[in-house]
């Protein structure tokens, strides 16, 4: 389930400028809300990007595994019960 780690730091990072802006908003450093904002709008392109590039082979991964799942052999085991009465 490696395809969507990339999407995953992008929304990391993304949340990561986020706080940044807050702060600097919160504590009126201007240069630091030029640079969150370009950080928010970088990395939200690149979850997009990066999202939209891995989603189909994500989707036949997850098919391969819903497939495997149907077709696993169900094994009973039904030891004898010997000491019910």
């Amino acid at each position: 389930m490696r395809h969507l780690i990339a999407p995953f730091f992008c929304a990391l990072a993304v949340g990561l400028f986020v706080a940044l802006l807050i702060r600097a908003v919160r504590t009126d450093a201007a240069s630091f809300v030029l640079i969150a904002m370009a950080g928010i709008a970088f990395f939200a392109y690149r979850a997009v990007v990066e999202t939209r590039r891995a989603w189909p082979s994500f989707t036949r991964h997850l098919a391969r595994r819903r497939e495997m799942r149907r077709e696993a052999q169900v094994i009973r085991i039904n030891p004898p019960n010997t000491d019910i009465h």
